[in-house]
């Protein structure tokens, strides 16, 4: 016959395991959570940005075709783009005569210097590119 009377048997989870097992599956749903909130924002600002880089290449487009020299090195003029989905594209363009370096041996009236901007109505954030027209 076994004597069981000097051991204690132990059943079931002590609520010490219960309130370390509780603390560390709230740590684990904060950084998920939080990574995924991370996650969000970033995808969005990556829609945000290929929108805006469609615009300014639109823009840049555009503005190759039909336009004299001297309207290109001096345009300065803002428009809203509405054509990409629902988004709102501030975009602002400013042209000038580029510097005598860049020009190099073309002639300094056939090449126009163009800063393009485009932010979402709604972000802070913005894309610049700054390029050069050559008109013949």
């Amino acid at each position: 016959m076994s004597s069981t009377h000097g051991k204690r048997l132990r059943t079931g989870v002590g609520m010490l395991e219960v309130l370390v097992a509780a603390v560390l599956l709230g740590l684990v749903a904060v950084v998920y959570t939080r990574t995924t909130l991370f996650a969000q924002k970033n995808v969005t600002r990556g829609i945000d940005w290929q929108a805006e880089a469609s615009a300014i290449e639109k823009a840049v487009e555009n503005l190759r075709v039909g336009h004299s020299i001297n309207r290109l090195q001096t345009i300065d003029s803002s428009w809203t783009d509405t054509t990409q989905g629902t988004l709102r594209i501030q975009v602002h363009v400013k042209g000038a005569v580029p510097p005598p370096d860049v020009v190099g041996g073309m002639a300094a009236l056939q090449v126009a210097r163009i800063d393009v901007v485009a932010r979402r109505t709604s972000w802070p954030d913005s894309l610049m590119i700054s390029t050069y027209v050559w008109v013949n």
